[in-house]
């Protein structure tokens, strides 16, 4: 025998089918402006000898547009911080895979093409001088759906550290 079909059991279904139609054709709100990541913050830095040194830093950067990070190095703390061009120093770019809020990284700075110490999460392949200051940015991916460009946008700069 069928079992009769009850009023409430259509009107419910149809009542959030229209509700979600209404919600995505009024849903206007959306930000052409590039997000703006959280800069990293540097916890130390140790000299492992041969112009090789790990970082330890501290990050939150779980965005789909998130994708690394770039080392600034100069002679002073507000130089390191404000360099005169964003493109300039060495990245390093994260496998989305990698990613996780918050956690401690550890990076290794070594100009040398050797592989990943074991646990470190980035290598930037790049030089530093006992002395210099360095700071890093985060980098997030910028596209621009108008012209079908993309682009990296850096963050505000973390804090400093003295490179020993």
């Amino acid at each position: 025998m069928k079992r009769p079909v009850s009023l409430g059991n259509l009107v419910f279904p149809s009542f959030l089918i229209a509700v979600f139609l209404v919600f995505l054709g009024n849903c206007t709100n959306y930000s052409t402006t590039s997000s703006v990541q959280a800069p990293p913050t540097l916890i130390s830095i140790t000299n492992n000898g041969n112009s090789n040194f790990t970082i330890k830093v501290r990050a939150q950067n779980p965005e789909l547009i998130f994708q690394g990070y770039r080392l600034f190095e100069a002679p002073t703390e507000a130089l390191a911080q404000n360099p005169t061009d964003l493109n300039q120093g060495a990245q390093c770019l994260l496998a989305q895979a990698s990613i996780v809020q918050p956690i401690e990284y550890l990076f290794e700075v070594d100009p040398s093409s050797n592989p990943n110490t074991a646990g470190v999460s980035c290598r930037i392949f790049a030089t530093i001088t006992p002395g210099n200051y360095i700071s890093l940015r985060t980098l997030g991916l910028a596209v621009n759906l108008a012209n079908s460009t993309s682009s990296y946008r850096v963050s505000p700069p973390s804090n400093t550290l003295i490179v020993p």
